[in-house]
């Protein structure tokens, strides 16, 4: 059995492969707050048949860790304590795999390397030129492949320079990062920027998402249910259900809706107008929304896109998963 591990800042996914059949786990586990507690959980899938373990991570950015080089080496570390005696290689940016000490040495080569992972899994798999575009609970995920080539810039920090990065998720992105203002009883009315909503909400209050899709922390604690989803968009207007009725909630949730549709679309028509590419692979929790953006710059720009689907063609674990399960099928060609 192959192990593929995708070590993210909120959540660590792990497909177990063997030969053509496979199992995911997805487990919400918020690095900011459990970096000690990794090896605990990843002890958990550790078992006798497994031959190899193929990692990708980005875990390394969040704030448990003052530099890229320290959540690396913490990483890694953890998954040599947790698989001793186990081949562990880790996928880095350029598309090979490294061994513990080799991504110890290239610390920014094996950093926010799971997008890789899905790339050259859908390059050799589905497309060699197309724009993969993964939209999971954090961020959006928009990368050129052209001929054969990924294009897509190293660095985190590259990739949000150039459209290739947008910092926009289905659950986790705060209300406020999406506008300071919306329309409310025909007045454009400010917005506090608390943490008191995320895009979670609205996504469930649209049916963009399920309960049970919502896996990551509320702002306040509370449940997932609709209901609660909308006390918190409230909020954001530094309201509740009494003075704002569940139609005007729906209303304004529409409106962020629209700003996170904008937003993401205005970074993939750039990406596909540098590389001259309309064939679009989506994967990730938020396929439903890229379609709605898909469809919406098809409107705008007269240049419609082919979309293929993940999710269509190797079920929704998969697409919920795409890095660990693409890590554990590239390292099994590997051999």
């Amino acid at each position: 059995m192959i192990l593929g591990i995708d070590i993210g800042g909120a959540n660590t996914k792990i497909t177990e492969l063997k030969d053509e059949s496979y199992k995911i786990h997805h487990i919400y586990f918020p690095m900011w707050k459990n970096s000690k507690k990794l090896t605990e959980l990843l002890k958990k899938y550790n078992s006798d048949n497994i031959k190899k373990i193929g990692v990708v991570m980005t875990a390394e950015l969040a704030d448990a860790y003052k530099s890229k080089r320290e959540g690396v080496e913490d990483i890694l570390n953890s998954l040599r304590d947790a698989f001793p005696n186990k081949e562990i290689y880790v996928f880095d940016v350029d598309g090979n795999f490294l061994s513990i000490e080799m991504a110890k040495k290239e610390y920014m080569k094996v950093s926010a390397s799971n997008w890789t992972a899905t790339a050259y899994f859908v390059m050799k798999n589905i497309s060699n030129n197309t724009i993969l575009v993964d939209m999971g609970s954090t961020t959006t995920d928009i990368i050129p492949i052209k001929n054969g080539k990924i294009m897509a810039y190293k660095t985190d920090l590259e990739r949000l320079m150039n459209n290739q990065l947008v910092y926009i998720g289905a659950l986790r992105t705060p209300l406020s990062f999406l506008g300071n203002t919306v329309k409310y009883k025909n007045c454009t009315t400010n917005l506090s920027s608390e943490y008191f909503s995320i895009t979670g909400d609205i996504n469930i209050i649209l049916d963009k998402i399920t309960d049970e899709q919502y896996t990551c922390d509320t702002p306040d604690e509370g449940p997932r249910d609709k209901k609660n989803c909308m006390i918190r968009v409230a909020r954001v207007l530094c309201s509740d259900l009494e003075l704002i009725s569940e139609e005007e909630i729906i209303n304004i949730s529409s409106q962020f809706y629209e700003k996170l549709l904008d937003n993401i679309g205005y970074n993939l028509y750039r990406v596909s107008k540098k590389y001259n590419l309309n064939s679009i692979v989506i994967t990730g929790l938020g396929e439903i929304i890229l379609r709605d953006v898909i469809n919406r710059n098809n409107k705008r720009h007269d240049a419609p896109y082919n979309i293929l689907s993940i999710e269509e063609k190797y079920g929704r674990d998969v697409s919920l998963s795409t890095p660990s399960f693409a890590v554990a099928k590239l390292l099994r060609e590997n051999n």
